[in-house]
């Protein structure tokens, strides 16, 4: 294996010798290491080189796909192998490796997987878990698997595995006395740091108090404005700008190509060797070859400028960057068992978060950080670190695994942070609604059926229940689109957002105009008929990478769902003669996304949802349904937090649908559900949580009652029955009027 001088200079190769020794003598190590060091790349190099690839496979997980592909191709590069064969890669709907792969990156969630089919990792020599600073919810169950499995092999019980296994956590933060703790004590090996200094500069444009108001425009533009400056004032260098999501990306790449475009190079930039600017967006679904364009350097007199997620923040090390604009942000999931909502939130990072930002300027020289926000920013409404992932996201994904891999009490998994035991519970609600476990917190068939998609358990459910009623074809590739990022391209420029708004509106008029779902198909199907795919994205401002990806998820889909069918297990549903695509369409989602009903609100303004809380929830305005008020019962994909909770991709729905399944959602014991006893449980109910609740208006309902089935029947369908509602309504008006008068 050919090393080049460029990789020797990194700092993790004074410590080679060190390293390998550690490891030798130690079942785990932490390495704790800059992002920079030279630990993604060179460590999984060092282990093959000392003949850990002999006896199985040396495993290296990523918290995000385009970090695992990124490393890989990297890696390829300096072992100079074709990739897929000695190094490979394997992302969710992506795998590059073969039977000849001795290194293999991966994502978390990927291996996670492979726990299913094989808990004691059998193919493997060591597992490298990387960027674990970063907590993400699959690197910290895998901790506990880990922790379990190193438990099971003192036991006389493992006898599948001829060598030990190796588990290496790496880190660029000094967390490390935790993850060294969680794993008995073992050893921690620190890389010192060679970072240039990094001048942070206070831009002053956000303050505490716009965290009250909906400022995604308001940080994008200030960034934008940032991004020119220093362009045109700062000498030469690449600029690294962190954004929060792909729409956001799109747009501020947009405006500052176009802002660019006008710039008098002669007299506008002080910099005589800056001639133009290059601008490259980066978020987690890019196509390979687009992520790559990011690593290579500009031509003579270009100034490059990333624009990313925070992906860019440790997974992604960038040559040339000496200028960070950072706007403080970043995308998060949150769970809010109160509402039972998952949704998308833009939150402020945490202060480490900034330091890692800033940290990227001073790569290969000094450089400066631009902080859009005011150092009283920084310092009161960012926290100290973030929160991790699986203490504000929902866990019922995970929770289906660690039950089809035979863990019952999942309250007792060994944590590195336990999550709220209110999350677990609602995990296992969520479940018990999906009919993934049974009353007793056992795995089902379905359950068990659910598991082999990579795919959230109700998405999973509602392409199963499409199989057994005979309309995947058209479920599928929704599916499929519902996987990858946002297809819509919205532009930046005011005359192209119309025309792109304008081209939208067709494709939805296609599909009847009442179902976002439908229009999804709708692109899809147009893409897959046309002769010229990349030209009819363009034409209708249809994002070309992400549906050629969804092509690819569709096939994947359609295997398992075809193999499943043939099994004895799989559903049986009645179909009738006189039942429409867009009825069993319509079925099919319902079957899977019936906690995301909504029903509207008597008030006539906006919707509720039947999951017991109330939860009041408004079409987002880039659905196609927004601004309709013949809208009674709606279902959606998934909800979003700003000035108010909105529905995204939303269709709607008849009660007959949902009516059989609504009263799943009031008739459970989550004690015989935890495998725990019920007072510890009681106990957990009862505390208060505080969970930005303000955000939704709840009515006051008791979903903890637990009434006869058929007495919930009763109640549920009172409440949703047409007349009720009508005299609901009028009843408000007349105390409206009265409150008026």
């Amino acid at each position: 294996m050919a090393t080049s001088m460029s990789n020797v200079s990194l700092p993790i190769h004074k410590y080679k010798k060190d390293i390998l020794k550690a490891i030798q003598n130690s079942q785990s190590l932490v390495i704790v290491g800059e992002t920079g060091s030279g630990k993604s790349t060179q460590l999984a190099q060092f282990l093959y080189e000392a003949g850990y690839g002999k006896h199985g496979l040396v495993g290296v997980t990523q918290p995000r796909r385009v970090a695992a592909i990124s490393v890989a191709s990297r890696v390829a590069d300096e072992m100079q192998c074709t990739l897929g064969h000695t190094v490979g890669y394997q992302v969710r709907f992506d795998d590059r490796t073969s039977t000849d792969t001795a290194i293999k990156y991966m994502t978390d969630g990927c291996l996670l997987r492979e726990f299913l089919e094989d808990k004691e990792l059998s193919r493997y020599s060591v597992i490298v878990l990387d960027e674990a600073h970063e907590r993400s919810l699959d690197t910290d169950i895998l901790f506990g698997l880990v922790k379990q499995l190193f438990l099971s092999s003192q036991t006389p019980s493992s006898k599948r595995r001829r060598h030990p296994l190796k588990v290496i956590v790496m880190s660029a933060t000094l967390d490390q006395g935790k993850f060294s703790d969680f794993l008995g004590g073992c050893p921690v090996f620190e890389i010192p740091g060679r970072l240039h200094p990094v001048k942070n500069l206070y831009c002053d444009m956000i303050e505490e108090s716009d965290l009250r108001r909906d400022l995604t425009v308001n940080y994008v533009t200030k960034v934008v404005d940032t991004v020119l400056d220093i362009h045109l004032e700062q000498k030469t260098g690449d600029i690294l700008v962190f954004l929060t999501g792909q729409a956001e990306i799109e747009k501020a790449c947009d405006t500052i190509f176009e802002k660019s475009e006008k710039i008098d190079y002669r007299h506008d930039v002080r910099d005589p060797a800056v001639e133009a600017l290059m601008v490259l967006p980066v978020y987690g679904s890019m196509a390979t070859d687009a992520q790559r364009r990011i690593f290579l350097p500009p031509e003579p007199g270009v100034r490059k400028c990333v624009v990313a997620t925070n992906i860019a923040g440790t997974s992604l090390t960038i040559d040339g960057i000496k200028y960070v604009v950072d706007s403080g942000f970043v995308k998060q999931l949150s769970f809010n068992p109160r509402t039972g909502l998952d949704a998308l939130q833009i939150v402020p990072i945490s202060r480490s978060e900034a330091i890692q930002r800033s940290g990227r300027a001073g790569r290969t020289a000094p450089g400066k950080c631009y902080r859009i926000y005011t150092k009283g920013f920084y310092e009161n409404a960012m926290s100290e670190d973030m929160t991790p992932e699986i203490q504000r996201t929902s866990l019922t994904s995970v929770v289906l695994n660690l039950k089809c891999m035979g863990i019952h009490n999942i309250l007792e998994f060994p944590y590195v942070d336990t999550p709220g035991e209110r999350m677990l519970l609602e995990a296992l609600r969520q479940l018990y609604y999906f009919g993934a476990i049974d009353k007793d917190g056992r795995i089902t068939s379905l359950g068990r059926l659910m598991v082999e998609y990579p795919l959230p358990p109700g998405l999973a459910r509602a392409v199963i229940y499409s199989g057994a009623l005979k309309c995947q074809e058209l479920m599928l590739p929704i599916a499929a689109m519902l996987s990858v990022e946002n297809v819509f391209i919205r532009p930046g420029d005011a005359a192209k957002q119309k025309e792109a708004a304008k081209a939208h509106a067709v494709l939805a008029e296609t599909a009847g105009s009442s179902n976002d779902f439908a229009t999804l198909l709708a692109v899809y199907r147009n893409y897959t008929d046309s002769d010229s795919p990349a030209s009819w994205c363009r034409k209708n401002y249809i994002h070309l990478r992400a549906v050629k990806m969804a092509a690819s998820i569709h096939k994947q889909l359609e295997g398992i769902l075809n193999r499943q069918m043939k099994t004895p297990n799989f559903p049986k549903e009645r179909v009738s003669s006189s039942s429409t695509h867009g009825d069993l369409l319509g079925r099919s989602l319902c079957a899977g996304l019936f906690c995301n009903v909504a029903r509207k609100s008597t008030s006539g303004r906006g919707f509720r949802t039947m999951e017991g809380h109330g939860t009041a929830v408004f079409i987002h305005p880039s659905s196609q349904l927004f601004g309709r008020d013949d809208l009674d019962w709606v279902i959606y994909h998934e909800v979003v937090w700003t000035s108010k909770v909105y529905m995204r991709t939303v269709c709607s729905v008849k009660y007959e649908w949902v009516k059989d399944l609504l009263p799943r959602l009031h008739e459970l014991d989550v004690y015989a559900l935890s495998g725990c006893l019920a007072p510890k449980i009681a106990e957990t109910m009862d505390k208060t949580e505080n969970d930005n609740t303000e955000q939704s208006d709840r009515t006051s309902t008791d979903e903890k009652s637990k009434e006869l089935p058929e007495e919930t029947r009763v109640k549920i369908s009172k409440r949703n029955d047409d007349d009720s509602v009508v005299e609901a309504r009028k009843r408000y008006l007349e105390r409206k009027r009265a409150k008026v008068r």
